[in-house]
């Protein structure tokens, strides 16, 4: 009997798209493939169609055909941070989606991005996107703090960012607050799109809300006060993430990496305190599942 080829997958799956890394049992990398929605909160269902069409798409680059994918003939060994995957029952339903991965272990994206900011040591993360979450690792304990979803939560995101700026245009544009540079171009961003600026919110998703961050920044990069203080106010909701990450006992001394689309952006609004204390990331989320599927592979 042919004895089966292992294979390495490495995954991290957001709200908005799954990226995937495909290596030897040594961690060569073969390939890399893309795939739609991976927040397994959301829809399991839809994160795992999302990370197959991932696989699909790295076996491809790396020359493998199709029918690989379930004939046998390798043994696939996965690890995946994955949007939602602290919500109980979701890990186990992907696993039984995606049943030929011979041995899948799945994370939060929070950890994996941890992992992968401090080259599998110590240290804390918070990861600024369309929302926010603080994540760190000491030893064989770990602690989390925000991260709870929008409305609810994502402080110092990219959504929650947009909410208030849409809240400011609503009382500039019915007269309780003077019109601003900011509210006038969110009134006028979404005209263009020939939406009602004054109804639009109702039943927009925290994706769209993070579509007005950059107006949000633009207008403060130009001077406009209400802009500037959305983001001062960003800036401290995310230096509470790094305070409460901080204050777990045995945790104060670990260093905090940024992380996300808006991390950049949003880390010279913070207080210096937090900025004196942010190191740069090593490396991403999807550097940590390969780490996970690393130690996978040299555990069997």
């Amino acid at each position: 009997m042919t004895k089966r080829v292992t294979l390495l997958v490495a995954m991290d799956a957001g709200a908005t798209k799954t990226v995937l890394r495909l290596a030897t049992s040594s961690g060569e990398v073969l390939g890399e493939g893309r795939g739609g929605p991976g927040n397994v909160a959301t829809s399991v269902e839809q994160a795992a169609k999302s990370m197959e069409t991932a696989l699909l798409d790295a076996m491809r680059a790396a020359g493998l055909a199709d029918n690989v994918l379930r004939d046998g003939t390798v043994k696939w060994i996965a690890a995946a941070g994955a949007a939602g995957a602290e919500v109980a029952g979701r890990p186990e339903r992907l696993k039984e989606i995606l049943s030929y991965l011979t041995i899948f272990d799945v994370r939060t994206d929070a950890y994996t991005s941890c992992l992968g900011a401090h080259g599998g040591r110590d240290g804390a993360i918070v990861a600024i996107g369309t929302g926010s979450v603080g994540y760190a690792l000491c030893g064989d304990r770990n602690h989390r703090v925000g991260g709870w979803g929008f409305p609810q939560g994502d402080e110092g995101g990219g959504a929650q960012i947009g909410l208030a700026a849409v809240r400011h245009m609503l009382a500039a544009s019915d007269g309780r607050l003077r019109k601003t540079d900011l509210s006038v171009s969110v009134r006028h961003y979404l005209e263009e799109r020939g939406v009602d600026p004054m109804t639009w919110s109702v039943g927009a998703s925290a994706t769209d809300f993070a579509t007005l961050a950059p107006l949000v920044l633009r207008n403060a990069k130009n001077g406009c006060d209400a802009a500037v203080k959305l983001l001062e106010n960003a800036g401290q909701d995310i230096a509470a993430l790094v305070d409460a990450l901080l204050k777990e006992d045995g945790f104060s001394e670990l260093r905090v990496a940024f992380s996300g689309s808006l991390a950049s952006e949003i880390l010279p609004w913070c207080p210096r305190s937090v900025r004196d204390n942010v190191v740069l990331s090593q490396g991403t989320s999807l550097d940590g599942a390969m780490m996970l599927a690393l130690e996978k592979a040299c555990a069997t």
